[in-house]
């Protein structure tokens, strides 16, 4: 699939047409793969506050093996969005305004609220992690000179979309290169820490201490939001 024309990495699927190729039901996402004659492109989106928690504070994995073998092995891989444990933005899902169509009262406070969450997504959105490619730090800036690019943002319904650029040069391709890619989108899990109903005490050295579980405030799925979710696919470049 060519990408669209014009296209920003800005967390927001507008040159989309918020439209996705697929939805992958283990991961609990929709994506699209596209790319022009420069990168290769990843959108995905979440709907589910448990899912957007979880690559919140667990990040997603886009990786692409060009000799279309489904490993991650000599594979380049990106992550994002990546936080100090410490330092995760707080994201506000409670009370989130109901949004009724034509009204612009309603309107406004759901953009108003979108608006502050993302300010705060933003704030500590600063880095990408990324393997596999030589002469290129593990982590950079989300403002780097490398050819890898990542933003996410939430609509004013507060689904949660977030998008990736990865230069064709840095995998060694061409937009005219017919191989088949093998890519692996990951979901990473939610840290325990994190998960509602689990409480862990640690010491200043981050040693854990104690452990307490109130399995009454765990939510249903909280198996899933602690494991890796993730899917293989294969692609092959789109020509003009």
């Amino acid at each position: 699939m060519r990408a669209p024309a014009m296209i920003k990495i800005d967390g927001k699927a507008t040159e989309w047409g918020d439209k996705f190729q697929a939805y992958n039901k283990a991961t609990d996402i929709f994506y699209t793969i596209a790319n022009d004659d420069y990168n290769i492109y990843l959108i995905i989106k979440a709907t589910d506050v448990g899912i957007i928690n979880k690559i919140i504070k667990g990040r997603v994995t886009f990786a692409i093996n060009t000799a279309g073998k489904k490993t991650t092995d000599d594979a380049v891989a990106v992550s994002y969005p990546l936080f100090d444990r410490k330092d995760v933005p707080y994201i506000s899902m409670k009370d989130k305004p109901r949004l009724i169509e034509g009204n612009a009262a309603s309107v406004l406070a759901a953009d108003s609220f979108s608006n502050a969450n993302n300010r705060r997504l933003a704030e500590k959105s600063k880095f990408i992690k990324i393997t596999g490619v030589k002469g290129v730090d593990t982590l950079i800036s989300v403002y780097n000179e490398d050819g890898i690019k990542a933003a996410a943002a939430f609509d004013n319904q507060m689904a949660y979309t977030c998008e990736f650029a990865i230069s064709l040069k840095l995998l060694g391709l061409s937009a005219n290169d017919q191989r088949k890619l093998a890519y692996n989108i990951t979901v990473n899990p939610l840290p325990f820490d994190d998960v509602p109903g689990i409480n862990i005490e640690r010491n200043t050295k981050g040693d854990i201490v104690s452990i307490n579980i109130d399995k009454n405030q765990m939510p249903p799925n909280y198996r899933g939001l602690t494991a890796a979710t993730d899917f293989w696919g294969e692609y092959t470049l789109a020509k003009k």
